[in-house]
């Protein structure tokens, strides 16, 4: 019976130490700050539950404008949602990889990027790419119609 206990007590203990807390993780990007569901808004829940109810594998940034991005699962794609602090969706996009992306937009990418590389494109709503990428320590955005043509150019 002891050995029982002790043996509940060990798996409690272990299924606590797998709870996702709030992590910071550096990568080229930066420094993004994984929140717990538990820390975002009601308002943000819902209205993100409202537009995508069957979204899975959820995590959530607390960014420093106090609006909220969730990257999930959804349709066998990986999403990203923006929301306010009140709950309003402000963008809502599918992250692919180049294999996903149109030819005649990979092509016009390498030929107006070519010493760039992409580490996240982008299919937002609007159905333009969006493709995102580091150049000398400073984030770019670009972003292409369908058909391969440059609509905007970003950098922080």
């Amino acid at each position: 019976m002891k050995n029982k206990i002790m043996f509940i007590l060990l798996c409690s203990f272990t299924l606590f130490a797998c709870k996702k807390n709030v992590t910071s993780v550096t990568a080229n990007t930066g420094t993004i700050t994984v929140t717990p569901e538990s820390a975002v808004p009601t308002a943000v829940i819902s209205s993100f539950n409202a537009s995508f109810s069957t979204a899975t594998e959820r995590e959530w940034q607390h960014n420093p404008d106090d609006s909220f991005t969730c990257q999930f699962n959804m349709d066998h794609q990986r999403h990203e949602a923006h929301f306010d602090d009140k709950g309003h969706e402000s963008s809502h996009s599918v992250i692919c990889t180049d294999a996903a992306v149109p030819g005649v937009v990979l092509d016009a990418f390498r030929q107006g990027f070519s010493a760039d590389n992409v580490y996240e494109w982008n299919l937002t709503n609007e159905n333009t790419w969006k493709a995102h990428f580091m150049r000398s320590a400073v984030k770019w955005e670009v972003t292409f119609s369908n058909d391969g043509i440059i609509l905007k150019s970003e950098h922080e």
